[in-house]
């Protein structure tokens, strides 16, 4: 399992790819909603189901931050000590 760190900034590389996230479950989603539309339900689940974790994958370090505040409280860094 990996090491819950607080990650206070984002490289250049990690913004890519969140952003590249971000727009692989745009086009998930849309297609998901055309499958919808044609009554294709099971395919218009697993678009949709593969675009709410695209989605989580581009909010992959807000999620590590926020999980990391409840288990180990406030950091350090924060409170200047």
């Amino acid at each position: 399992m990996p090491r819950l760190t607080y990650k206070k900034s984002l490289s250049l590389g990690e913004a890519i790819s969140s952003v590249c996230f971000f727009g692989v479950g745009v086009v998930w989603l849309s297609e998901g909603i055309d499958f919808y539309i044609l009554n294709q339900f099971l395919r218009a689940f697993g678009l949709f189901l593969c675009a709410i974790l695209s989605f989580a994958a581009c909010l992959r370090y807000v999620i590590q931050n926020v999980l990391f505040k409840l288990i180990f409280g406030v950091d350090i860094h924060e409170t200047g000590k």
